[in-house]
């Protein structure tokens, strides 16, 4: 038979010798005390049977479902509360974007807050492609987050204190709208281990042949030195230089090459003195046989030089449109026009 004892314990003594009157707090500490066994030998139960039950009892109790869990921190909760949310979850729509993008750099899923997919997949309509938690794809391809319309302004209001008025000496004057040089360069801006393009070093140069001030025969002579970089449609020389190593030393080169070919459109050589009807770009009306013959004609009908003149410098600009260019539909009808008032003779309409 147990002693009652053996279904109490030191700590509930002690709790009950606290908890007590100051009349009672004696009695229980010196039964506490005077606690003995049979043998005479003071004993301690709470080292026989601690109130804290075994673990196979513990896994019955929470299989039966009888056990209350005690839900208790986990060591690292102050390591996962210091891990920030993604910054992307706690922006504003109305935040400064080129604050938080400011320059070019990789894509980094964590602080664009777009629902942005990229990637293939076998059925898409069915699997949606993949998101940009953790997608390559994202990162390899360059991006240009950091080139929106408002960080465009924000860098042009920034340099617009550089920049200077257009003279006003030179806008009201209507020969220089169009100025008779340009040249034009590209900048290129990409995301890579590079920053250098090699087609930013290519520099393009136009001029315009009325600007250069040069006779006929130094004209023809620089639009054969020219070939197709010459354009007759806007009489201007385009010169494209791509050989060297930067932009400094293109720009230079293509100024040399329009100086040579500038000079050696003036000068005169003893055999270009040689030089017939049939060796020039274009046929010209004025001091051609055909315009002899014509005056010839025309003046056999009565006229006056005057008036033979200017039918004939009518019928000279519409004979050089129709020799020197490709014939068509519309300049054969001009030229028979022409051709019919010259020799004072009524064209005829057909419908």
């Amino acid at each position: 038979m147990m002693s009652r004892r053996n279904y109490s314990s030191l700590a509930s003594k002690l709790r009950e010798a606290v908890s007590s009157e100051g009349g009672r707090i004696g009695g229980v500490a010196s039964s506490i005390k005077d606690t003995v066994d049979a043998r005479g030998e003071s004993f301690h139960e709470m080292f026989v049977m601690p109130k804290r039950k075994l673990q196979a009892q513990i896994q019955l109790e929470r299989i039966s479902g009888r056990a209350q869990e005690i839900t208790r921190p986990r060591m690292d909760i102050h390591d996962r509360l210091a891990v920030r949310k993604p910054r992307a979850d706690e922006m504003e729509t109305n935040q400064d974007w080129s604050s938080v993008w400011p320059a070019a750099r990789s894509f980094a899923s964590s602080v664009v807050p777009l629902p942005i997919r990229m990637g293939s997949r076998k059925n898409p309509d069915k699997r949606a492609p993949f998101k940009k938690e953790g997608n390559l794809e994202l990162v390899k391809i360059p991006n240009f987050l950091h080139l929106t319309p408002a960080a465009i302004q924000k860098h042009c209001e920034a340099i617009r204190k550089f920049t200077t008025p257009f003279p006003s000496s030179l806008a009201g004057q209507k020969d220089i709208a169009a100025l008779p040089l340009t040249m034009t360069y590209a900048d290129y801006v990409h995301q890579g281990t590079n920053i250098r393009d090699n087609r930013a070093r290519v520099t393009t140069i136009r001029v315009k042949c009325a600007a250069l001030g040069l006779n006929p025969a130094a004209k023809e002579k620089l639009q054969r030195l020219a070939g197709d970089r010459y354009e007759e449609e806007t009489d201007t020389i385009t010169i494209t230089t791509d050989r060297c190593h930067t932009r400094a030393q293109n720009y230079d080169y293509a100024f040399y090459l329009l100086t040579v070919v500038y000079h050696e459109a003036n000068k005169v050589e003893s055999w270009e003195e040689m030089k017939a009807e049939q060796d020039r770009l274009k046929l010209v009306f004025e001091g051609s046989l055909c315009q002899e013959r014509l005056k010839k004609a025309v003046l056999a009908t009565g006229l006056s030089e005057e008036e033979v003149a200017e039918r004939l410098q009518k019928f000279g600009q519409v004979w050089t449109n129709y020799v020197n260019k490709e014939e068509t539909e519309e300049s054969t009808r001009q030229y028979a026009a022409a051709m019919k008032g010259l020799l004072a003779r009524k064209a005829e309409h057909r419908v």
